[in-house]
């Protein structure tokens, strides 16, 4: 039996867990995406996280894709969030802020930004 729990992964030992967040409208091309994919999985990865998968928002002014996120975020009983700028989380600061104090309350998880600038086309 101890040597079966020797070959499991260990997630523990691979880094806290993070999820990537993003809005994406319909008329943005695949590999525009998959870029910023890359690097907002790079980045959460130079961090010393375990990057796991995405969440999207695909329509504008949805929150479905968030909803889901933070569902995943407590069972999964992971802190981080990290996405390719605040603008994928809202355009408006006061709503950024908002949607940041809702995954800190609801999921104790913080957002990393990989940057100001990288993606906000996508957003």
């Amino acid at each position: 039996m101890t040597a079966l729990l020797d070959e499991e992964p260990r997630l523990a030992a691979l880094g806290p867990l993070a999820y990537g967040y993003m809005r994406v409208p319909a008329d943005v091309p695949d590999h525009r995406v998959r870029r910023v994919e890359g690097a907002v999985a790079r980045f959460a990865e130079a961090k010393g996280l375990y990057f796991v998968s995405f969440f999207f928002e695909l329509d504008c002014g949805s929150r479905e894709g968030f909803d889901e996120l933070i569902t995943e975020l407590v069972r999964a009983d992971a802190r981080h969030v990290v996405v390719p700028s605040l603008m994928h989380l809202a355009r408006n600061e006061l709503l950024q802020t908002a949607m940041r104090e809702q995954l800190a309350n609801e999921a104790n998880a913080e957002v990393h930004a990989v940057g100001r600038r990288t993606g906000e086309a996508l957003a």
